[in-house]
């Protein structure tokens, strides 16, 4: 970037021409990513709250530019070369975020580009005084996955603990098994939506935007109320829950999953702002107690937009087209890394795995088996991620029985892959009691990484063995999985992949050993009875 600001008595026309054009780049990278935002993310009650929160910031800065117009605090200190460098970072993050699906870096790089195009155009100290805005963008990204999934379960964990105590002390009956809440004869599953990070996120934000237009001289009064914003985020979900459960109870279930279900987020945010009103006052009363009133700040001319366009300056038109070449450049980037799904022949896992085999053979069973997803409509995710399942329960001459689920996807995306009982587990109400990495020795060759846990929870206690294979790889955990993903899509590679997990009842934790062998044995007949073409599917060769 070039200087780029000239003063002079340019017609409107002239003086617009660059800003468009600059305007015409963003929109050419990101209008495609907004609209698959919201079919996608924004689409979702967990995030709902991204495009409140991108109004919100954009709105705040037009507000802040006029702020800063009017208190002639404005000023054009161009930087092109730390502009540069911000805008090359930010088309770098687009283009792999786009071609991913990394929408941490793909919507992330919105921030970062408009931070370039101010500080390039107008200055490094103009941006400052504008940071709050760039900073309230990062509410309106979607979370990784495996980062929602470690953090969200203990939240509605602890909102499920405290509703059921609140709704038990009022006299009502209800009970909880994990984050299931049954309260007479209905069931009510404390979603992700309704307790979850995302939640936390939204709140957060409420209460640093509340923080800013309020602008309290005091810092010790800014950071108590900052750091209160969780637990009133935490106490306002609760209240949500409660809300909830009570119309459900009272008025039915088609009550609680209709208008009322929507109503209660307003709910949430109503209580959650109140809330942080009455905190805010109260702080205000115990930091100026005594004091006499501060007097009020001097009134300060209202500034139009006939004031602040002139204030902005005259873009040059050289450097406009450099930075929406560059903006193009980065499009055709994402667009040549983007990799291609090549179709591959569908896969019959039913007709793939033998109902009897060796010593075993498939039996019906009442035991029902932890399901493979949860979420709002665990049976929508569990369509939504995987391409084929199939759950099987298998018994012994000696009465041994051995539950097999079996979960293959065609495409593993970092916004749609395999998850991972480690988190399925616990959402059902189950306490993982262990978890350890394990080698399982399943065919000959390598052995295959993967896991044991020991489960408790609805009465009963399960060993569980399972591996993931994501490709020719068996990653550990969300973030092995995401990086595999990455590297081989910057190949132009989209993986398949499989979860394949077993588990016994036991009745005492000293028992899982043994089940953990039994396990062992029931895999490696399973992968020997799997017809030598399919056995791939189960575990890649070695």
């Amino acid at each position: 970037m070039a200087h780029t600001l000239e003063r002079g008595a340019l017609s409107g026309r002239q003086a617009a021409l660059p800003w468009l054009i600059v305007a015409a780049g963003l929109l050419a990278m990101y209008v495609p990513s907004f609209i698959d935002l919201f079919q996608g993310p924004w689409g979702s009650d967990k995030n709902a709250h991204g495009p409140i929160v991108m109004a919100v910031a954009f709105a705040y800065l037009g507000v802040r530019l006029r702020q800063l117009v009017e208190q002639r605090l404005w000023q054009h200190a161009p930087a092109p070369l730390a502009g540069g460098l911000l805008l090359l970072l930010g088309l770098a993050c687009y283009a792999l975020g786009r071609s991913q699906n990394v929408l941490l870096l793909e919507v992330g790089s919105l921030i970062v580009v408009l931070t370039a195009l101010v500080v390039g155009f107008f200055g490094l100290r103009t941006w400052r005084r504008m940071w709050f805005a760039f900073f309230f963008m990062l509410f309106m990204i979607p979370l990784p996955a495996s980062v929602v999934d470690a953090v969200t379960l203990p939240l509605k964990i602890g909102v499920s603990y405290a509703s059921e105590q609140l709704l038990y002390w009022l006299g009502y009956p209800i009970s909880r098994s994990g984050v299931i809440l049954n309260i007479g004869q209905y069931q009510l599953l404390v979603a992700d939506a309704c307790a979850g990070l995302n939640s936390l996120f939204t709140l957060e934000a409420l209460g640093l935007l509340y923080m800013n237009l309020v602008r309290h001289p005091s810092l010790v009064r800014n950071v108590v109320l900052a750091a209160l914003i969780v637990p009133i985020s935490f106490t306002a979900n609760t209240i949500r829950i409660v809300t909830l459960a009570l119309i459900t109870y009272h008025l039915g279930d088609a009550a609680g999953q209709g208008f009322l279900h929507g109503f209660s987020g307003m709910v949430l945010f109503l209580s959650a702002l109140g809330l942080i009103i009455a905190v805010d006052s109260g702080l205000s009363w115990l930091v100026t107690r005594g004091r006499p009133p501060a007097p009020p700040p001097p009134p300060v001319a209202r500034a139009g937009w006939a004031q602040i366009w002139p204030a902005l300056g005259t873009l040059a038109l050289r450097p406009a087209v450099l930075v929406a070449l560059a903006m193009g450049a980065g499009v055709a980037a994402a667009h040549a890394l983007t990799p291609v799904y090549r179709a591959t022949a569908a896969v019959d896992l039913a007709a793939s795995v033998p109902r009897q085999f060796g010593e075993w053979r498939e039996v019906s069973t009442a035991m029902a088996q932890a399901q493979l997803a949860t979420d709002d409509d665990g049976a929508a995710l569990v369509n939504q991620i995987y391409d084929e399942v199939l759950m099987r329960t298998y018994v012994n001459p000696r009465g041994e029985h051995v539950m097999l689920a079996l979960a293959y996807a065609r495409e593993q995306r970092q916004d749609v892959k395999i998850h991972l009982p480690d988190v399925c587990y616990p959402a059902q109400g189950y306490k993982v009691l262990s978890g350890t990495p394990a080698q399982l020795t399943v065919a000959p060759g390598a052995p295959v990484p993967g896991r044991r846990l020991l489960a408790a929870g609805n009465g009963r206690m399960e060993a569980i063995s399972y591996w993931v294979r994501i490709g020719d790889a068996y990653p550990q955990g969300g973030l092995a999985m995401r990086m595999k993903i990455f590297k081989d899509g910057l190949r132009g590679q989209i993986d398949d992949g499989l979860l394949v997990r077993v588990s016994m009842l036991v009745d005492q934790p000293e028992q899982a050993a043994a089940s953990y062998a039994r396990q062992q044995q029931f895999l490696q007949a399973l992968v020997a009875a799997v017809p030598p073409g399919r056995q791939v599917l189960l575990a890649a060769a070695p």
